[in-house]
């Protein structure tokens, strides 16, 4: 009974006691009330703890190679008074804060004083004034001390989607065991990484067309699916011809991102204090690029584009050092104007510049398209095969390089391709695990 009247009292303005002011949404506490009451109904399975405090750990975050996982893990975290836990940034290279606001406006996180603690580690807390740890770096933990029961709600200050809560009893109440809130994080996580599909995109790369006739291609910087942000660069790989332009987009709601080419090596993306580098946050370069010298879009929050041209031959890799620890990496190709480009299979070919034509005839480089569909490449005679069976153009080799029909490879695997005059590139649709010969 004294749960349920607890319980009654959650999902308004105001706890179990009456004079502190606490807000939970009816969401929440509906999930709370449900939990509260199995709680005083499964007795065995649940924890009576004894008067001793215990230690209890949350996971702020977590990331796979290219998906930040913006949760707290646990979302929901049940202890007693006088019980500490420990925060813990999990990501690789995404900061987070730890913040209670206590019936408080949210930060506002482009305002420096949000980066700072408002208390050290191993404070201890009554849920009555404003809380936060500050910027938290990966790996990095905080401790707080709950001393007083209550529902208490916290957030990231730079995610304001990434939420959690912390579910304080008075000792002797049953709460669920460590192994249990242990496991029901865990099941977090997986639901999480199953919703993945869903933001699976083409690689195709898009592009507009300028009134100079240059062509802008687009990248798309991240995507996000409630508190799952994709930190990918979409296409990774791009092809364009000297005097193109990429301009990339941020697509997630509330991840800030970076487009930044070579990067000094003495250049921290972090201050010695936590903070953000000065030097990351503005701008840096012309607007166009020749692949030397540092060049950095700045701070990108969501919606925005940062556009680049790109003035001379080369590969270059670029990388959003907020995000690099995720893989959140890219590649530039540009090739010589009018040079074809090559896509397979959703890919672009990164030395597709070496496809040309010939009489009328598209022939690429073997070497690349058969590395695209998974084949290898062989050497026999003197004439070019695919699959064992002979093509009927004859192919040629320049400075060690065999070159072969684009479309007689493509009729041979039963696939299919198209050609975009506009952007120069063939984009071609063929099997995987494809034998290509070369006959020498």
């Amino acid at each position: 009974m004294i749960i349920l009247a607890m319980c009654l009292n959650i999902g308004y303005r105001h706890e179990c006691k009456p004079q502190r002011s606490v807000y939970m949404s009816k969401k929440q506490g509906l999930f709370v009330l449900i939990m509260l009451i199995v709680t005083s109904l499964a007795g065995s399975a649940f924890a009576a703890d004894s008067s001793d405090s215990q230690s209890w750990n949350i996971s702020v975050g977590k990331e796979t190679d290219s998906t930040s996982l913006d949760s707290m893990f646990p979302k929901v975290l049940f202890i007693h008074e006088g019980d500490k836990v420990t925060f813990t940034n999990g990501a690789k290279l995404t900061p987070h804060t730890v913040t209670f606001l206590a019936g408080q406006q949210p930060l506002n996180p482009n305002d420096p004083k949000s980066e700072a603690p408002t208390a050290a580690s191993g404070v201890s807390y009554d849920g009555k004034t404003l809380l936060s740890s500050g910027i938290l770096p990966p790996n990095l933990s905080y401790d707080i001390t709950f001393t007083s029961s209550g529902v208490f709600n916290y957030y990231c200050v730079l995610h304001p989607m990434m939420t959690g809560t912390v579910v304080v009893l008075a000792k002797g109440l049953p709460i669920p065991s460590k192994t249990e809130q242990v496991a029901a994080a865990r099941a977090q996580e997986q639901e999480l990484l199953l919703q993945l599909d869903t933001m699976n995109h083409s690689n195709a790369p898009m592009y507009k067309t300028n009134a100079n006739g240059t062509l802008t291609y687009q990248v798309d910087m991240g995507t996000a699916h409630g508190t799952m942000s994709h930190n990918r660069m979409i296409p990774e790989l791009v092809v364009v011809s000297e005097g193109d332009s990429v301009a990339w987009t941020n697509l997630s709601p509330y991840e800030p991102h970076f487009v930044t080419f070579n990067k000094p090596k003495d250049m921290n993306f972090f201050t010695e204090q936590g903070g953000f580098n000065p030097a990351f946050l503005a701008p840096s370069g012309s607007g166009t690029f020749n692949g030397s010298g540092f060049t950095n879009s700045g701070i990108l929050m969501s919606g925005q584009t940062y556009p680049l041209k790109f003035t001379k031959t080369g590969t270059y890799a670029y990388e959003c050092y907020l995000h690099s620890g995720s893989k959140m990496t890219g590649t530039v190709v540009v090739v010589p104007k009018n040079a074809v480009k090559l896509i397979v299979n959703g890919k672009a070919i990164g030395d597709s510049a070496k496809a040309e034509w010939k009489n009328g005839t598209l022939f690429v480089s073997l070497d690349s398209f058969a590395k695209a569909v998974g084949g290898k490449v062989t050497k026999k005679s003197k004439a070019f095969a695919v699959n064992g069976k002979q093509l009927v153009t004859p192919g040629y080799t320049v400075k060690g390089i065999a070159f072969a029909s684009a479309e007689e490879i493509v009729r041979v695997l039963g696939g299919s391709y198209s050609w975009n005059q506009a952007t120069k590139t063939l984009t071609v649709t063929a099997g995987t695990a494809v034998s290509v010969h070369m006959n020498h």
